[in-house]
């Protein structure tokens, strides 16, 4: 699964403008997370057409960065996170970034992005989902 980072600076309503420009087009937002720094954001974004979704927002003027992911099912305890963030760390892989999804579900899966994914899939062979 490939995950789509948006850069932006205060001058663009990177929410509004991005769930309407997908949305016109019929491409389906999977997963959400917004932050805004200051004057600076980010926008991730998983959609169900990957391409055609990086596509529209290169043509719109985004700064997008692709980043491929690795869903990791996970227990819905405290601590689950840290063990992890701490296995991926004591195995040399360093995580750029870390979204918990379907956190309401019975499963809740991790995305993960990292430096080594296809170490990640070694290390959770038993867990990972793509």
């Amino acid at each position: 699964m490939k995950l789509l980072t948006i850069l932006s600076d205060s001058t663009r309503n990177p929410i509004a403008e991005v769930t309407d420009l997908l949305a016109n087009h019929k491409v389906d937002i999977r997963d959400i997370d917004f932050n805004q720094m200051g004057s600076d954001s980010y926008l991730s974004l998983a959609v169900s057409d990957y391409d055609r979704g990086f596509e529209l927002l290169m043509a719109a003027g985004y700064q997008v960065i692709s980043n491929d992911i690795v869903l990791i099912r996970t227990e819905d305890r405290p601590g689950a996170l840290a063990e992890i963030s701490k296995k991926l760390s004591e195995n040399g892989v360093a995580i750029r970034s870390l979204t918990l999804v379907n956190a309401h579900a019975n499963v809740p899966l991790v995305a993960v992005a990292t430096s080594d994914n296809t170490r990640v899939r070694e290390l959770y062979s038993d867990h990972a989902v793509n």
